[in-house]
């Protein structure tokens, strides 16, 4: 989710919420100290370094996190290398990729990992533009990708509930406790509902959700 996806989000919100209550005088000084939880949301998200990027790729910050999410910090380094890779992808077109290399704590080189700047997909790469599958990574942990990605319940400061559960690559299901409810398509750690209406961002274990009345941060639990 980039800056541009979430203020359209919000300002629809803000415009729908003015033309309903426009008739409707509120006490300048109580709307002056007022804080909209949208606005708060999408200010936290900022804060984050979350919003950064309006070029509609991924960032430096959120290519690093889906690297170093599923490893022990303690036992292993990451860190980004300034080689340039750009490989050709099954579409025809060239894709980009920033490349990490991942090390032990000690020093001793384990392997690199590419992970694609438009999909967010990560591979192990074995250098000369050759990519393998990641699970073909000397530290690929099957339990431990699905516990660093998308699937689990998040919970916003108001007790409203958010399940993600995975469908298949690329896209998952998901349930308010309000009832909303529908599937998403995923690219990297931004997420869209198939009717357009909610994106989803995730980061450090927190879904911000722009859109749909259910703007927020939802936390893992």
């Amino acid at each position: 989710m980039k800056r541009s996806i979430i203020v359209a989000a919000l300002c629809t919100l803000f415009l729908s919420g003015c033309t309903q209550q426009e008739s409707v005088v509120e006490p300048a000084a109580e709307q002056a100290g007022a804080v909209n939880p949208q606005v708060q949301a999408l200010e936290q998200a900022e804060q984050a370094g979350l919003l950064e990027d309006d070029s509609g790729m991924l960032s430096e910050e959120e290519a690093l996190g889906r690297v170093s999410a599923p490893l022990d910090e303690a036992l292993y380094t990451v860190e980004l290398t300034d080689e340039t890779l750009s490989v050709g992808g099954e579409d025809g077109q060239a894709h980009e990729y920033f490349v990490f290399a991942v090390s032990h704590a000690a020093g001793e080189p384990v392997g690199r990992i590419a992970i694609d700047r438009e999909t967010g997909e990560k591979y192990y790469y074995l250098g000369d533009g050759v990519l393998e599958d990641y699970t073909s990574f000397p530290l690929y942990d099957a339990e431990a990708e699905e516990q660093a990605g998308w699937p689990g319940t998040y919970v916003n400061a108001s007790g409203l509930s958010l399940t993600v559960t995975q469908e298949e690559e690329g896209s998952f299901a998901y349930a308010f406790s309000d009832g909303t409810e529908g599937t998403a398509a995923v690219t990297g750690e931004t997420a869209k509902s198939a009717d357009g209406e909610i994106n989803f961002l995730l980061a450090d274990k927190v879904v911000t959700v722009a859109g749909g009345g259910l703007t927020g941060n939802y936390t893992a639990q």
